[in-house]
């Protein structure tokens, strides 16, 4: 039979559908029924049984609720969602069960962690498409239309959103990692959409945010506001705006190519360590912290826009100043997420007193300024915009009003100062006053009867009672009342006794209401503020990143870069910045010239002689030039990029039925499709992936469309051709070089009685050899392999050998000469037909057998 507890949750779980319901029972959150098969494993807790041996029984599992934080990333990892079921009532205002509600349900999407996470509405209509993107944290609200398949699994791609909002029956993105929500299809239509969005914001029209010529975008718009009111059960207060963000599909660096590059992510386990974002972050918050994440995903493509930025980073770069403004910023807590915690009725007193003393330290910043004279100079860089509002009226209240130390629950008491309330004020003497007057009752009726060890004792069940042992009964007062009969004692109560707890416990609840009152006002102060304090939000993220990118450019020696022709990239002494980072010293400078006349390069040489750390050295220090940092070069000088295109790597896609040549040529497809004369296209090994002559005649293809492509600046431009770094084995392509646009590049080795010293120099011109069979015997190939390897080589017919490198290598063996050779460039390939040149190899085959 069905218990009254099981029916309630029963109800609270058909409002929570397939999220996983948690429900407070005195000091836990308890899972049942199927939930609990489904969350035990993925929380690693035991799963046992609710009401065991009855018709009641159940699965059930719970986690404390103190610990309730620590297990949800659990779930919501898992991809599932987590409803949470609250009482609505006190124990003691109620009689038999407690009533509860669902206070909010958290999803994969609007979960208030301190990583940036974004929940994701999708509405497609034909080729047209629209992207609603909502970080519930801080508030920030994005808006991006676009059209066409590839620029929408690009844009999806960059963004990495953890929940997707789609309509029912609308296509899936099966290759997207992100957690779906469907929403019926009538959420998303037009007119309805249209209505929902200016009922939210409380606008008339949407022409002043520029939605109105993007219906597909505003009922992405929709659904997601829905969903955020579902889930959040109501509409938070700190979504005041929307972003349009127009453009979507091209930014500087796309997911591919930020994944090549390990700018965001490392290419190990995905995570932040080893990546550009880890090395420039010595933000001092967590709002400069994401600010970065921010910046790196779209650099800048204005040439005034960065060189204030530079200007900016340079007047930070010295200790003096940077050293007490990141001292002070140090102090500053997350304000951004605070005010969303504020907003969805989250926030704790304690939280509340971090935003109190945050504001209190900004307070300083304005008098540090103006105290080292740096406040002129600071307003003309911009770097604390003019007007940044410090809240001051807000503070001074939180300040007259919350206690120092707040106490976590607001039950607790004690979270606002004495002298804000008189009501208040006067409740507190009053249950002061009851204590008071209780230990003088305890002592004098310990005085009279006798018993020393009486003492006033209270539990939640039975209140305010005196315990007398067993020993002692026969001194019991005959005014005294048995309440309760235990092993070893019993507990009496008096008329005196009753009325002052009485009034004690009315007291104590009286002070909890009336502090209640109080710190929801405190709350709602600070909503009103909402505004001012996102404002000073923004320019401390700004001015704590811009003194970590001085930061990293005073401790690693970095140099501001330069704007210079436009199709500009001039590198003197350039060295990859993470690499930089873990070998100090032993990281190799190397230099690079590319101009409008000549900005292609062919790299030959060996693998692990440094090829791909060079290519990626050169996107990498566009990457941070663009978004505002120095450079770790002796100089940089460059024309903007527009786009940076990359192909490095091999790694296969078979989870999604692609394999690694697919992936490869898929992307290089991509490149030529929307590379630009301005953009940076960095192709590494193309054509590995399958036979040697398809893979070079693909390879010498692509170079040649890349290094022809259309678009240059003026008529009289010679093509269009891409700042392009071309790495490969194929010594074929060095022919390139015969055009005045294309240079050869080649990394230095040394080989000296069969050892190979790889240099990691980049010098002019093609390398001479591969040095494949080398490299295997470093990597370890048995003995006897490498020699069978060297005699099928010299077995092999030789291709023509590419011109001697300007760096002489160490001494070799003299060469014997090549009669073969020697017969094979006599041969007139022009006349010879299929089966002539076949023959011909088979003849010489058996010669040499």
């Amino acid at each position: 039979m069905s218990t009254p507890m099981m029916q309630q949750i029963a109800g609270l779980k058909r409002e929570a559908g397939d999220a996983v319901l948690l429900t407070r029972m005195g000091d836990f959150y308890e899972i049942l029924g199927e939930d609990a098969v489904r969350a035990a494993p993925v929380l690693e807790i035991a799963l046992t049984q609710r009401g065991k041996g009855t018709d009641a029984e159940t699965p059930m599992c719970g986690v404390p609720h103190f610990a309730l934080d620590s297990y949800l990333p659990k779930l919501l990892e898992a991809g599932f969602s987590v409803a949470i079921a609250e009482p609505t009532a006190k124990a003691e205002e109620v009689k038999g069960l407690l009533p509860r509600a669902i206070k909010r349900i958290i999803t994969p999407g609007t979960w208030l962690d301190d990583d940036a996470r974004w929940l994701c509405a999708l509405h497609r209509a034909g080729p047209v498409w629209g992207l609603a993107l909502l970080q519930l944290a801080s508030g920030a609200l994005r808006v991006l239309p676009g059209e066409g398949e590839e620029a929408l699994r690009a844009t999806l791609e960059r963004l990495a959103p953890q929940e997707v909002i789609l309509a029912e029956g609308a296509p899936d993105l099966p290759e997207l990692e992100a957690a779906r929500t469907r929403l019926p299809a009538w959420r998303f239509e037009a007119t309805r959409a249209r209505q929902q969005v200016l009922a939210f914001f409380g606008w008339q029209h949407l022409e002043g945010v520029g939605l109105d010529p993007h219906p597909v975008a505003v009922g992405a718009l929709a659904a997601l506001l829905d969903h955020v009111e579902a889930t959040q059960k109501g509409r938070p207060a700190h979504l005041q705006g929307v972003s349009l963000e127009l453009g979507a599909s091209g930014p500087l660096l796309d997911a591919t190519s930020a994944r090549h590059l390990e700018v965001l992510a490392n290419g190990l386990d995905g995570g932040k360590a080893g990546t550009l974002l880890a090395l420039l972050d010595q933000c001092r918050t967590r709002m400069g912290s994401r600010l970065l994440k921010a910046w790196l995903e779209q650099p800048l493509r204005d040439r005034g826009a960065l060189e204030r930025r530079w200007s900016q980073v340079a007047w930070l770069t010295e200790d003096r100043r940077r050293g007490p403004l990141q001292t002070l910023l140090a102090r500053v807590p997350d304000l951004e997420r605070l005010l969303g915690r504020v907003a969805l009725g989250l926030a704790s007193p304690p939280e509340l007193a971090q935003l109190r003393d945050g504001l209190a330290v900004l307070q300083k910043l304005p008098a540090l300024l103006r105290d080292e004279g740096w406040a002129p100079e600071v307003a003309d860089l911009g770097l604390w915009p003019a007007g940044t509002p410090l809240c001051t009226a807000l503070l001074a209240e939180l300040q007259r009003c919350l206690a120092e130390a707040p106490p976590l629950d607001v039950e607790k008491g004690g979270l606002i100062r004495d002298g804000v309330d008189a009501e208040l004020d006067a409740v507190r003497r009053l249950a002061r006053d009851a204590k008071q007057v209780m230990l003088e009752l305890e002592e004098e009726e310990r005085r009279s009867s006798g018993i020393q060890s009486l003492k006033i004792k209270y539990n939640r069940v039975f209140g305010y009672y005196f315990e007398i042992t067993k020993a002692n009964l026969g001194a019991v007062p005959g005014h005294f009342l048995r309440k309760q009969t235990l092993a070893n004692a019993e507990r009496f109560t008096t008329e005196k006794l009753v009325a002052f707890e009485q009034r004690l416990l009315s007291a104590e609840s009286d002070q909890v209401r009336l502090e209640s009152v109080q710190f929801q006002r405190l709350l709602a102060l600070v909503l009103e503020s909402r505004a001012d304090l996102t404002a000073l939000a923004r320019a401390v993220a700004a001015l704590d990143l811009l003194a970590a990118l001085a930061e990293r450019a005073r401790l690693s020696g970095w140099t501001r870069p330069e704007l210079g022709e436009e199709r500009d990239l001039i590198l003197a002494a350039a060295r990859h910045p993470m690499l930089e980072a873990r070998l100090g010293r032993e990281c190799i400078p190397n230099d690079l010239g590319f101009t409008a006349a000549q900005p292609m390069a062919v790299v030959t040489g060996p693998n692990m002689g440094g090829k791909s750390t060079f290519l990626r050295t050169a996107a990498l220090l566009v990457v941070l030039a663009q978004t505002g940092s120095f450079v770790p070069a002796e100089l940089m000088r460059f024309g903007l990029v527009d786009r940076i295109f990359t192909r490095i790597g091999a790694s296969d896609q078979l989870a999604r039925g692609q394999s690694t040549f697919m992936v490869e040529m898929t992307e290089t497809a991509r490149i030529l499709n929307q590379a630009t004369s301005a953009s940076l296209v960095i192709l590494d090994e193309i054509g590995r992936g399958t036979s040697t002559r398809d893979g070079l005649a693909l390879a010498e293809a692509i170079a040649e469309a890349l290094r022809d492509l259309k678009g240059g600046t003026s008529a009289g431009a010679p093509g269009g051709t891409p700042r392009t770094l071309f790495a490969t084995h194929y010594f074929e392509m060095t022919k390139l070089a015969d055009d005045a646009r294309v240079q050869n590049l080649h990394v230095e080795v040394q080989e000296w009685e069969e050892q190979l010293h790889f240099l990691h120099r980049v010098a002019p011109g093609p390398a001479d050899r591969s040095y494949g069979i080398q490299v295997a015997r470093l990597a370890g190939l048995p003995r006897r392999v490498i020699q069978r390897a060297q005699r099928l080589l010299a077995q092999a017919p030789e291709v023509p050998k590419a011109p001697t490198p300007l760096q002489p290598a160490l001494p070799l063996f003299e060469v014997e000469p090549d009669l073969l050779r020697a017969e094979l460039e006599a041969l007139d390939l022009n006349r010879m037909t299929p089966i002539e040149a076949l023959t011909w190899l088979a003849t010489k085959q058996k010669e040499r057998a």
